[in-house]
This record gives C-alpha cells, sequence and structure tokens, in this order.
C-alpha cells in the first residue's frame, strides 16, 4: 500500500512549523498529516473529514459535487483537518512544497483552538473510531433489515438532526421524562382496592374512605401521564430515542445520527472566527486568467477565476462589498496608486504585512505584476463590434492611440536627452507633429510616421486607409472596413480599450508596441513614453509590470505623464517588446550597447503619500496563500496564513489577532454571511483596545471623544485578551459582549431588508441595537428556528405536540411540512405544531395524510 505519511523534507518543516507555534502561545494535540491525491481527499471530505462512515447516498452526491467543481470549475481542497486526539490533517499530493508548510501552519491554529475553547470540551476526542463504528453497527443492520429500508429511515432522520438542543452540553435542564410510557393502553385502571378472598370482608379490608384515596392518587397519576414531557424538551431527537413506537435497530440509527450532530454542532457554533479578508476600492485592476480586470466586476459577477498571487495564480472563491467605507490611497514613488481600506494590509518589503493605516512615508512595498497570467481567449474590439482584436488590429489601434494623445518630444540633442532624466522639470515640448481628428484622418509632416501607419494597416484585413499627399503634409483616413466604428468608439475615449485589457499576451504586446511607435522615445538611459492622461499612464504601467518591465510613472510641470524604463527591466523591454520602427529600434538597440549589463533591481518601491477618503471596497478570498496581486501591489485577504510562515516578521499579537481561533474548515465558499467580517475586524478591535486600556470604569465614563480617541495606557493585554477569547466564547456569546457602537460606527454597519415595491434591498437601519438584535438572531441556533416538545399525549391520544419558539422570523411552510411528515414517520402519530403566522397564533396539523391549520389565539 503506498505510504501517505509526510515525505522527510516536510516532516522537519513541520518539526519547525509547529515549534514557532508553540513559541507564540499555541498549544495544540499531536497532529498526524495524511498526504493524498485529489480523489482520495474529495472522498474523505464527502465523509466529513473521516476515511469512514456508514453507507448513504448523500455521501454520493457530495463526493460527485466536490469531484466535478475539481474538474470542471477547478476548485481545489488543500487542507482538512478534524477534531479528534490526535488531531488528523489531510493535505493534497502535488502541492509545492511552500502551499504544504502554508497548510501545516494554518492547521496548528484550527488544533489550538479544539483543544481549549470550552465548546469543543464536550467532544468525543476519539471519534474517528466512533465513527468506525457507527459504520459497522449500520452496516450490520442493512445485513439483516435490507439496504432500502434502512436508507429510508435515514434519510428520515437526517431530515430531523438539527432538532437538537445545542447547549445540552453546558446545561443541566430539566429532563422531560416519564417513568413509563402510555402509549398503547386501551382500557384505564379501575380502583378496585386490596384483593379480598371472602366477599362479606370487602368493606372491612376496602372501607370507602380507602377507595376514594386511592382514586385520588389514580386520577394524580393519569393527570400526569396526560401531559409530559413535565417541562419542555429542546431535544426532539432525544425525546424520539425515549418514546417513539422504534425498533431496535431504528433506535441505533437514530441515536447514531444524534451523536453525530452533536459532534458538529460546535464547529457551526465558533465558524465566525474564522478567516480574514481585504477590501480594494472597485477600480482596483486585478490580474487574473481572463485578463487585468476591475475588482468591482470580479466581485459583482461572483468571478471564480484565477489570479495572481505574487508568486503563483491562485482561485478567488469569496466575494464581499461593503458600501461607503473608510480607505486610504497609498501612492508610490514610481507611480503606482492603490486605495482600500482603512484595515487593508500589504506586503512591505521585509515580508511582513502592514494595514493601510499603519503605513507610513517612506515604507517599502513588495510590487508584482500577473507572473505572466494572461487572458487566453481572443475578444472583440468593443462590444458591439464584428472585428476580433488580434495582432495586427492591436499595434494599428495601439498606434492610432498614441496619436490619438497628440504629445511628441521635440528633437533634442544628446545633452538634452540626459536632461530628460536628470531634470524632468526641464523636458522641452513643441507642438505635435502628428494629429488626430474625425472622422478618423491622420496629418503628418513625418514621413516615417506615415510609412509605419500604412505597415500597420497593411496587415488588417477589415481596414481601408486612404492617403493623400500635398506636398507639405501627409493625410491619411480611414474610409472603411468593419473596424472603423470600433476604432472611432475606443479611440474617443483616450483611455486604453477594455478589450485590450483582457487579451492574450501577443495582442497586448502589439498594442504596446505600436504605442511606443507612435509616441515613445529612447533616451540615453532608457525608454520613455508620453502621455497627457493619468488613467491611461497608470494601466500602461500595470501592463508592462506583466510583462516583468518596471517602470516609473511621474508627472510633468506641463501636466503630461512620462513613462520611463531603465535598467534591467530595459532589456527585458527590448526583448518582450521593443519598437517596430526602424528608427527606433536602433535607438534603443544602441543604448543597450552603452550600456554594461545592470543587475536585477529590486522589485519594491517607497511610499510618498497617503490620502484619506471614502468609498465602495470590494472583498475577495483567494486560497492557500490569501493574497493576491492588484494594482502592481502585492495584497493580503487573511490574517493568519502570513504569520507563521514569515518566521518572527510578524509580531505575536498579529499571529494571536485571528490565527488560533480557527475552527471551521478552511475550504470555505460563496455566498457566507458578513458576520464572518464583521468577527475578525471585532477581533482587531478588542487586541487594540486591550492593549491600549480602552476598558474599564474609566474608560466608559470618559465624555471626551478626543480623549478616548487617544486613550492609550500602554497595558499591552490584546494577546491575553485573544486566547481569554479563545478559550470561553462562541459566535453568541462574542457578539453580544464585544460588539460596541463605536464599532459599528466606526465600520458602517447596518441592516437591510427587501424593499417590494422597488424591488429592490435598501438600508433599514444603522442603530446600534438593531444591527446587534439582527446579528445575535442569525448566529442563535445558526439562524435555524428553534423548536421543543411540548406534550407527548396530546389530546391524551399519543399525539405529538411541538411548539415553535417565535422570535421575529415565520416559519418557511415547505419546510415546516416536511419535517411534520418526516417526525410522522417516526412517532406514527398526528403531529401537531404550534408557530405565529402574520402576528397570529396557529396550529399546524399533520395527521399521516392531511394538513390542516387553525387560529388558536
Amino acid at each position: 500500500m503506498k505510504s501517505t505519511r509526510l515525505p522527510t523534507k516536510l516532516e522537519s518543516a513541520r518539526q519547525e512549523i509547529e515549534t514557532i507555534a508553540r513559541a507564540y502561545g499555541l498549544d495544540f494535540f499531536p497532529i498526524l498529516y495524511e498526504v493524498l491525491d485529489y480523489r482520495t481527499l474529495y472522498e474523505t471530505a464527502a465523509f466529513g473529514g473521516f476515511p469512514t462512515r456508514y453507507p448513504h447516498w448523500r455521501f454520493g452526491m457530495d463526493f460527485d459535487q466536490l469531484l466535478k467543481g475539481h474538474v470542471w470549475a477547478g476548485s481545489t481542497i488543500y487542507e482538512m483537518v478534524i477534531n479528534t486526539n490526535p488531531s488528523y490533517a489531510y493535505l493534497l499530493e502535488g502541492n509545492e512544497d511552500v502551499t504544504q508548510k502554508m497548510v501545516m501552519a494554518h492547521v496548528t491554529g484550527h488544533v489550538d483552538f479544539f483543544k481549549h475553547n470550552m465548546w469543543f470540551a464536550h467532544t468525543n476526542r476519539k471519534m474517528l473510531d466512533a465513527m468506525a463504528n457507527h459504520a459497522t453497527r449500520i452496516q450490520r443492520i442493512i445485513d439483516r433489515v435490507g439496504y432500502d429500508i434502512v436508507e429510508s429511515f435515514i434519510d428520515t432522520c437526517l431530515s430531523l438532526e438539527n432538532l437538537i438542543d445545542y447547549h445540552s452540553p453546558y446545561i443541566r435542564r430539566p429532563e422531560a421524562q416519564t417513568h413509563r410510557p402510555i402509549v398503547g393502553e386501551d382500557e384505564p385502571d379501575v380502583v378496585e382496592g386490596l384483593k379480598v378472598d371472602r366477599e362479606y370482608m370487602r368493606g372491612y379490608i376496602n372501607p370507602p374512605e380507602y377507595l376514594e384515596d386511592q382514586r385520588k392518587k389514580l386520577d394524580a397519576e393519569r393527570a400526569k401521564q396526560r401531559r409530559f414531557p413535565e417541562n419542555p424538551q429542546r431535544d426532539v431527537l432525544l425525546f424520539l430515542m425515549n418514546y417513539a413506537p422504534l425498533e431496535r435497530w431504528q433506535h441505533t440509527v437514530l441515536e447514531i445520527i444524534r451523536d453525530e450532530a452533536y459532534y458538529f454542532a460546535p464547529q457551526g457554533m465558533t465558524k465566525i472566527l474564522n478567516e480574514g479578508w481585504a477590501c480594494l476600492t472597485g477600480t482596483a485592476l486585478l490580474f487574473t486568467e481572463e485578463g487585468l480586470l476591475p475588482l468591482a466586476e470580479v466581485v459583482q459577477r461572483q468571478l471564480s477565476l484565477r489570479t495572481a498571487d505574487g508568486s503563483q495564480p491562485q482561485r478567488i472563491y469569496d466575494w464581499a462589498t461593503f458600501a461607503a467605507y473608510a480607505t486610504i490611497k497609498l501612492t508610490t514613488s514610481r507611480g503606482f496608486h492603490l486605495e482600500g481600506s482603512v484595515n487593508h494590509r500589504v506586503l512591505l518589503a521585509d515580508g511582513s504585512w502592514r494595514r493601510l493605516d499603519q503605513v507610513q512615508p517612506g515604507d517599502q512595498v513588495q510590487l508584482a505584476g500577473g507572473q505572466d497570467l494572461w487572458a487566453s481567449t481572443y475578444v472583440p474590439l468593443s462590444p458591439a463590434s464584428p472585428a476580433v482584436l488580434d495582432e495586427p488590429l492591436a499595434a494599428l489601434l495601439g498606434y492610432l492611440a498614441g496619436h490619438n494623445l497628440q504629445l511628441q518630444p521635440s528633437s533634442v540633442d544628446e545633452a538634452d536627452d540626459e536632461m530628460l532624466f536628470a531634470a524632468p522639470n526641464h523636458t522641452r515640448w513643441q507642438a505635435p507633429l502628428t494629429t488626430l481628428v474625425a472622422p478618423l484622418t491622420v496629418t503628418t509632416r513625418d514621413a516615417a510616421c506615415v510609412q509605419t501607419l500604412l505597415a500597420y494597416a497593411a496587415q488588417c484585413s477589415d481596414v481601408a486607409l486612404v492617403t493623400h499627399d500635398d506636398g507639405e503634409q501627409w493625410k491619411i483616413v480611414l474610409e472603411g472596413g468593419e473596424a472603423a466604428p470600433a476604432l472611432h468608439q475606443v479611440l474617443a475615449a483616450q483611455v486604453i480599450p477594455d478589450s485590450v485589457m483582457r487579451s492574450p499576451k501577443p495582442v497586448v504586446a502589439s498594442f504596446l508596441r505600436g504605442l511606443y511607435d507612435a509616441n515613445g522615445d529612447v533616451a540615453t538611459q532608457g525608454a520613455v513614453l508620453f502621455t497627457r492622461e493619468a488613467t491611461f499612464s497608470q494601466h500602461v504601467q500595470l501592463l508592462l509590470l506583466n510583462f516583468g518591465i518596471l517602470s516609473s510613472n511621474q508627472q510633468q510641470p506641463d501636466g503630461t505623464w512620462q513613462i520611463r524604463i531603465a535598467g534591467a527591466s530595459l532589456r527585458t523591454f527590448a526583448d518582450q517588446l521593443g519598437f517596430d520602427q526602424p528608427a527606433k529600434r536602433q535607438a534603443l538597440q544602441n543604448t543597450l550597447a552603452h550600456q554594461p549589463t545592470p543587475a536585477s533591481e529590486p522589485w519594491t518601491d517607497s511610499v510618498v503619500t497617503l490620502a484619506h477618503g471614502r468609498a465602495d471596497v470590494y472583498d475577495i478570498s483567494v486560497e492557500v496563500t490569501h493574497r493576491y496581486a492588484a494594482q502592481g501591489l502585492i495584497n493580503h485577504n487573511s490574517y493568519w496564513h502570513s504569520t507563521i510562515m514569515t518566521q518572527h516578521v510578524a509580531d505575536a499579537s498579529e499571529i494571536i489577532s485571528f490565527a488560533d481561533l480557527h475552527s471551521g474548515v478552511v475550504a470555505t465558499s460563496g455566498g457566507r454571511l458578513n458576520p464572518y467580517k464583521v468577527g475578525l475586524e471585532l477581533l482587531r478591535d478588542i487586541e487594540d483596545r486591550w492593549n491600549k486600556g480602552k476598558f474599564g470604569k474609566e474608560y466608559d465614563e470618559c465624555d471626551d471623544l478626543a480623549a478616548k480617541r487617544t486613550w492609550d495606557r500602554g497595558l499591552g493585554l490584546g494577546r491575553q485578551k485573544i486566547f481569554e477569547i479563545r478559550k470561553l466564547y462562541n459566535d453568541v456569546t462574542f457578539i453580544d459582549e464585544f460588539l460596541t457602537p463605536e464599532f459599528v460606527i466606526e465600520n458602517k454597519l447596518f441592516t437591510f431588508r427587501y424593499n417590494r415595491d422597488t424591488d429592490l434591498y435598501e438600508i433599514a437601519s444603522r442603530e446600534f441595537r438593531e444591527i446587534k438584535e439582527k446579528l445575535l438572531f442569525r448566529l442563535t441556533n445558526f439562524g435555524q428556528p428553534s423548536i421543543m416538545v411540548e406534550d407527548g399525549n396530546y389530546n391524551n391520544r399519543g399525539e405529538l405536540y411541538l411548539r415553535h419558539r417565535h422570535e421575529g422570523v415565520d416559519l418557511k411552510m415547505d419546510y415546516a411540512r416536511d419535517t411534520m411528515r418526516n417526525l410522522h414517520r417516526i412517532w406514527t402519530r398526528p403531529i401537531h405544531l404550534e408557530t405565529i403566522i402574520d402576528d397570529k397564533k396557529r396550529l399546524l396539523s399533520f395527521d399521516g395524510s392531511d394538513f390542516t391549520e387553525r387560529r388558536i389565539d
């Protein structure tokens, strides 16, 4: 059998990672790793992380769904970990070593939480053996009773598995049990008194007062039995196990389903303590496998694409939007711009992560492109154009776009050329030699320009140019072709067309080459491109970055923009792009020939300015490394995965801030609730408050808002407090105790509702009380209705009476009916459910064939 244990190299890494984790204060069970191929990993995932479960079709369905997601959608599970002692964690075979190390660092946080959080204290730490035992017991029942019968009963039990009391392991409730069941009694008991052998002695042995006393006792016992349990019972499954007319094998199956439901319950109760996120403005451009896309589009369309993470592509798996968020716009010395929420983190040159509100001018940030990640599909020139943007058309478009910017450097000598780089403020400009007007007409005195333009156009089958020469200047007019209308449209916008941003690498290269032919130049120290539009120049800089070309984008005194390429990137420019125009191509070769081979420049940049603002921000989550390249910088969306891997670069408070609070499964998916996001920020807020002493009587009674903002007692208790939260809290108690009005205001939290009149979701309230109630409601009982047993002998006929604890939300009637139908299969007598519908108390009933409803208030 193939060994699935860790190879020697990863075993050494595991020991090192666990040593570092323990140094930070994490304390976890022994962790046993198994390296599995993807099919085995998905089989295990379908079983909830366990290698063996009882046979049932839902596990096969889950496996089929996971496998299809992997094969057709590219989704990947990189690790799983289960709550046992020792804990078992599974790694995906074929991952790079750095990925496996990242996963092992992540797992230590999960297992630390499993071990110390009180809500996991009552779970079965030997559940691996229990699951195998469950599988064996059910298989024996199947062999004896038959698969179809057992499967049908398991279906019924699984539909009811959430009808348990999630807090019963921690709270001693009055047991709602009677001494003997009453179902099945045909005739009531009759008081006959003591046995009498001689009839004449009956009046003496059983006097009337004695018989009356016995009748009263029997009536009291009947009254007690008439309504049971004595107290409402929330654990409906336990009540069914005790009193439903189950066969022995059915009781065993129901017991197994209930045990496993209680095992998985704590993970659902602590899910809010999970992954972090990053928020950027919607215009931020993201390097993806479909091109350079705006982040807003990726989020709004929920595109599950591969995106660059600064070293290799990773897949996006989660999206969210936050309105009117406080932001900080960062600008670097090379001219890169990034605007994100104040808590958004970027990678610094030293390998550490820093929030935008903690970044300072002069900090060195890490730069990144798309690691040569490009779109693979050719796209139309514009949405309404039949012409596909291929390499020849892209080159013509780039050349025309360059002239459309109407900027040409003056002819300067070599000395002035050097001045161009040494003192940009003294760059000399003259009126453009080439102009572009509508209808699409190029007028120029430059014969080389005419030759280049005609050469580009000659390769485009869907473009027709006509040239005119009056002896003083050339006029080139676009007179026809399928691409003509689209060329007019995209050039009028004076931005890089969206079709270029979403095109394959050869198309983008042709566009940039045409752009540099039209409006670029070569000087002693490198290549320059001149534009008059800031956005245009920024997008050019990002496209260059994806070719591995670093550039500087600076605004000149006359308002124009200059993109400069020098050093090692100049040689990359010559290899990847260069010029088609012979004179410029030769000038570039001459410049490179006279320069010594430069060393590779560091892909880092210095922060120059930071500006506060407010904007809608967008959140994505990225698999494995939880980071992505956008706007030329490396951005992060999880507080944990950079901690142990950075090995002491991040301080201990960052480790504790969120890493060791993981309790859910790593591989999450779209559609998650926003409280996950709130949880991370609330943890950071708690850490900051306890470090600065922003708690207690003195702080609460301070009325000076300015003083409270700058309050800092230097207590440094944040790490200690986070460990306490890890130990004692679940989602509900965490939100209930630590959510503050200041936090709600700062993070712009609100509730929303659906407006039937406008068919839109709209803000309902920004009030702290309503926001807190909404969060707590969605977390309590996992947002599911709370149902309890009120009477197991309703109508004195052994019928089951349930009550729904109404908390402002009516039941979904289709779900309610299905639940009552499945309860009837187990109880076998009519089921009644008390609830509130449209503010009126109702009793729903099901007798095995028909549903009825009546008002009872």
